[in-house]
C-alpha cells in the first residue's frame, strides 16, 4: 500500500495528466486525429490506466462544452467486445465452445459500453486481440469525429444513441469499426489445436453419459 501511494502513484498520475493535457490540446487542432487517438487509447489496456486517461480527457473536454470526443470515447470502448464477439461467429472453427460462449457474452457487454468484456480474449491472445481492437476503434473513433457525431453523455452505450447528434453516423461508425476488428481477428486468429478439439469432444461425451 505504501509503495502504491508513494512510489507508483505519483509518476503514473503525472503521466496520465500529461496525456490528458495533450489530448485536450489536440482537440483544438484536428478533431479526426483526436477521435483516432481516443479510440485507440480506449483499447490499449481494456479498462486500465491508458483507457481511463482517454476517458478522463474526453470527459474534461465535455465539461468545457466540447461533446464530440464523448462519441469517440464511447464507440472506442464498444468496438473491441463487439468486434471480438462477432469474430467468434465469423470463424467458428477457430474457437473452442467455451470461447464461442464468451464471444456471445461480449456482444451485449459491448452494446452497453463494457470494454472489459474482451479481457478473457486479450489475456489469452494479446498480440492479436489488442492490435485488432486498436485498429477497429481507431477507425470508429476517427469516423465518429469526422462525421460530426456529438454525444451529451459520458456513458450508456447503445442507449445514448437517441440523444446523440447524427445518431445514424454514430451507428455507422460503430458498425464499421466492429466489423474491421471482427474480420481482422477472424483472419489472424490461429486455429484451435487438435488436442483442444479432442478435449472438447471428450468433455461432450462425459456430459452426454
Amino acid at each position: 500500500g505504501l509503495a502504491m501511494v508513494y512510489l507508483i502513484n505519483p509518476p503514473v498520475a503525472q503521466i496520465m495528466e500529461a496525456l490528458s493535457t495533450w489530448l485536450k490540446q489536440m482537440g483544438d487542432v484536428n478533431a479526426v486525429v483526436l477521435g483516432i487517438t481516443i479510440g485507440t487509447m480506449m483499447c490499449v489496456d481494456m479498462g486500465g490506466p491508458v483507457n481511463k486517461t482517454a476517458s478522463m480527457a474526453a470527459n474534461a473536454l465535455f465539461a468545457d462544452g466540447f461533446a464530440a470526443p464523448e462519441s469517440a470515447k464511447i464507440i472506442g470502448g464498444m468496438t473491441p467486445p463487439l468486434g471480438i464477439g462477432i469474430s467468434t461467429l465469423l470463424a467458428k472453427k477457430k474457437f473452442t465452445a467455451a470461447e464461442k460462449d464468451a464471444g456471445l457474452t461480449c456482444i451485449p457487454m459491448g452494446l452497453v459500453f463494457i470494454t472489459e468484456g474482451v479481457l478473457p480474449f486479450a489475456a489469452a491472445d494479446p498480440l492479436r486481440v489488442i492490435p485488432c481492437s486498436m485498429i477497429g476503434s481507431a477507425i470508429a473513433g476517427g469516423m465518429a469525429m469526422a462525421l460530426g457525431c456529438s454525444t451529451p453523455a459520458v456513458h450508456g452505450g447503445i442507449f445514448i444513441v437517441p440523444i446523440t447528434e447524427k445518431p445514424l453516423m454514430f451507428l455507422l461508425s460503430l458498425v464499421v469499426g466492429s466489423l474491421v476488428t471482427a474480420v481482422l481477428y477472424a483472419i489472424l486468429r490461429k486455429p484451435i489445436k487438435q488436442e483442444d478439439a479432442e478435449e472438447e469432444i471428450k468433455e461432450l461425451d462425459i456430459e452426454i453419459n
